[in-house]
């Protein structure tokens, strides 16, 4: 049960009009857009965002880190919807479990090294 309420297309006329088109993307409406449809001005800020974040990097590679991400971050609605988005992009279970060991492993060593105040010694050129 969501800790808000969740507004489908029953916010402002313009979180309607964004929600009628992500329930055309998706064939329903994910609740995280719903949880944002009481505001038209935010969600469309959200939405925008989403659009624009990594745009240079192609849909594969957006979906892995936002899959490692999700993971550290412990959002597992984040992660099961990136996952789902992941495997629609053609990216494999295989791919999905690297980019998951991979998280684990950075966020162990950023743990590991904030915790013991290391120099930085490893620089771009």
């Amino acid at each position: 049960m969501a800790a808000v309420k969740l507004y489908n297309k029953e916010g402002d006329d313009k979180a309607k009009r964004i929600q009628e088109s992500i329930e055309k993307q998706f064939g329903f409406l994910p609740e995280v857009f719903q949880a944002m449809g009481s505001n038209g001005d935010f969600l469309d800020c959200m939405v925008k965002l989403s659009g624009a974040a990594g745009k240079n990097l192609d849909p594969k590679t957006k979906e892995l880190i936002g899959i490692a991400v999700s993971a550290v971050n412990g959002c597992a609605y984040c992660l099961e919807g990136h996952r789902a988005l992941a495997l629609k992009a053609g990216i494999t279970e295989e791919e999905i479990t690297g980019a998951l060991e991979v998280a684990a492993q950075t966020s162990a060593f950023n743990a590991f090294n904030k915790a013991i105040c290391l120099n930085h010694d490893i620089k771009a050129s």
